[in-house]
């Protein structure tokens, strides 16, 4: 029995004259329903209109959705599901609003209820778990906002007129906070300063985290010891530089997420003629992402909403980026003062009254040769008189500082004769 026709039951019952009580009993009903129905029938003039239920939303809602939003919202989702390769998400539509000049955007939430109030909602495709491997790898848990950036670059894209770029991407991992810059020319010392470019934006974090680009680490075999300006521009500021392991782009999947969602909304969204414009537009793009995308992390809080309150650590706009490691001149020029001081010591050594007798011992490894020109026994000498050296020389067994050794790439003076193998020390 439908609940209508319960409704005519009880109320024929009790116009037969049966109490409240025994028909609430039989019918698994109150007394209360029951004097309502009775009520209802009693005031209805149309024998077919009082048992239908009536409808309890309010005569008028002032944050009712205009008829003319809705319409909007769902014409930009067909235009989004028409293009294959792009994203119809809240995000996209909203947009794609933007684009065609909606002032009043409407939150994520109220896009999601005129699209399932619609019918046109599709269920989400999942892909299947992920399978561990298990290889112990340290992963950050609970970051905080600001201390982890997970960085990686799209590219390289065209534009018409054969317009190449690469999209440096960055966002803040306890926030999803994103920053990104549009690079013409894929070279390290550029790609630094746009890093540093963001980081004035955005701060500077703890720790910085890329793929195994050779971009981002710095050379390949056998040049693969040396860093390059992005590691340099790190362990200049501070940041701890972190590589993730070769293959396993999940490890970055924050920024991976992003570099989605910026390829398919915005760049595949619209047709960019010029560099500058592409510029000017992608700049709108990252603050309306930051304004307006709603994170489920965050309990649905956009990036700048979870900033709320807290100090971020931009870098100095006037920063530059190393561009050289320290110059080798100054270490030459202490090797060559460190030998002359040595030399300078020994001849002190041969006059001084304070000299002692000159050994018939070998010569200490760490002997320096004259520098006067002499025959192999007589620089044998002098090396002899360097080792028993008055107390203001430099014993034999004293830990010489830094900046008396000399460098392994200094040159021996010409002047000086190499030993010969056939002479006996």
């Amino acid at each position: 029995m439908s609940e209508e026709e319960l409704r005519q039951e009880a109320v024929r019952r009790r116009m037969a004259g049966e109490s409240p009580l025994e028909i609430a009993k039989d019918l698994g009903r109150t007394t209360r329903w029951v004097r309502k129905w009775v009520t209802r029938h009693e005031e209805s003039s149309d024998d077919d209109q009082w048992v239908r239920a009536r409808s309890r939303a309010p005569h008028h809602s002032p944050t009712k959705l205009a008829d003319e939003t809705r319409d909007l919202i769902l014409a930009a989702r067909e235009r989004l599901v028409a293009n294959p390769r792009s994203q119809y998400g809240a995000l996209a539509i909203q947009w794609e609003l933007r684009r065609v000049g909606v002032i009043d955007i409407p939150p994520s939430w109220t896009i999601d209820r005129v699209l399932h109030r619609a019918g046109v909602t599709r269920p989400r495709r999942r892909q299947a778990g992920y399978v561990s491997r298990h290889v112990a790898y340290p992963a950050p848990v609970d970051v905080e906002p600001g201390t982890t950036h997970q960085i990686d670059m799209v590219g390289p894209r065209h534009l018409f007129g054969a317009a190449k770029f690469h999209a440096l991407n960055l966002v803040d991992v306890g926030s999803h906070l994103a920053g990104n810059d549009i690079v013409t020319e894929l070279r390290p010392p550029l790609l630094a300063e746009s890093l540093a470019g963001i980081w004035s934006r955005v701060g500077v974090p703890a720790v910085a985290q890329f793929d195994n680009h050779s971009n981002f680490r710095g050379g390949i075999q056998p040049a693969w010891r040396h860093f390059g300006p992005i590691v340099a521009t790190c362990l200049d500021l501070g940041v701890t530089p972190r590589f993730i392991p070769v293959r396993e782009p999940w490890r970055n999947g924050v920024v991976e997420h992003f570099n989605d969602v910026w390829d398919k909304s915005f760049f595949r969204s619209e047709v960019f003629d010029s560099i500058d414009r592409l510029r000017s537009e992608n700049t709108a793009f990252i603050g309306f992402h930051n304004t307006h995308h709603r994170y489920s992390a965050h309990g649905g809080a956009s990036p700048n909403q979870v900033w709320d309150g807290l100090l971020r650590n931009p870098l100095d706009a006037d920063y530059r980026p190393p561009t050289r490691l320290p110059a080798r001149a100054a270490s030459r020029s202490s090797a060559s003062s460190a030998r002359t001081g040595a030399s300078t010591c020994s001849a002190n050594a041969s006059t001084s009254p304070r000299t002692t007798p000159t050994s018939t011992s070998p010569p200490s490894s760490r002997s320096v040769p004259s520098k006067s020109p002499s025959s192999p026994s007589t620089a044998r000498s002098s090396t002899t008189a360097a080792t028993t050296s008055p107390a203001h020389c430099d014993d034999r067994n004293d830990v010489l500082p830094a900046h008396h050794l000399p460098d392994r790439n200094d040159a021996l003076p010409a002047t000086t004769p190499p030993p010969h193998r056939n002479d006996v020390l």
